[in-house]
């Protein structure tokens, strides 16, 4: 199957092949084909394994279409071809908080009220599943909440860090 999704400003091209039983399949990204094993550990959980490389994949249904958590790091799909056309994104079109992917327990918080944090930095660790994942800044600026401590259970879409974008930061990378 082939789709146009959009992330953040840039459009990509996807191919998929049909997944054998195993879950092994190819996926082509902008020309360049990767082997691919797909295994569901639930319905917002994959673990992915792409050329050998392992990463666990966590997924939630939005309005227009889908948040993605890689390696901590969320980025916004959607379909390109059913996307309305937008103009540069700013301050207030970009999430200013930081959320877990899954149900999960606060190992370590990292960050401070008044910290200055630079795009892509840990914030806060969690652990789901026997895995620890750090969420990280999705652009650089100043710390305004911690709203979590260590041993906190916490839920996808509560607001573990409150992050005020730094105003010369481009909030579309």
């Amino acid at each position: 199957m082939e789709y146009r999704l959009r992330i953040a400003d840039e459009t990509v091209s996807v191919e998929t092949s049909r997944l054998d039983q195993s879950g092994a399949g190819t996926m082509t990204v902008a020309g360049e084909t990767r082997n691919v094993v797909v295994t569901a550990v639930s319905s917002n959980h994959l673990h992915l394994t792409v050329n050998g490389t392992a990463t666990e994949v966590f997924a939630a249904a939005a309005e227009g279409g889908a948040w993605i958590w890689v390696e901590g790091r969320p980025r916004f799909v959607e379909d390109a071809d059913n996307a309305p056309r937008r103009k540069a994104r700013g301050p207030g079109d970009t999430p200013r908080e930081v959320t877990p992917p899954t149900p999960a327990a606060v190992v370590r918080v990292m960050a401070q009220v008044g910290d200055k944090v630079a795009k892509g930095q840990g914030l806060v660790v969690v652990t789901a599943m026997k895995m620890e994942i750090t969420l990280s800044a999705p652009y650089a600026g100043t710390v305004t909440a911690v709203n979590c401590e260590a041993g906190a259970q916490v839920v996808p879409g509560q607001i573990l860090v409150e992050i005020d974008p730094d105003p010369e930061e481009d909030l579309n990378g």
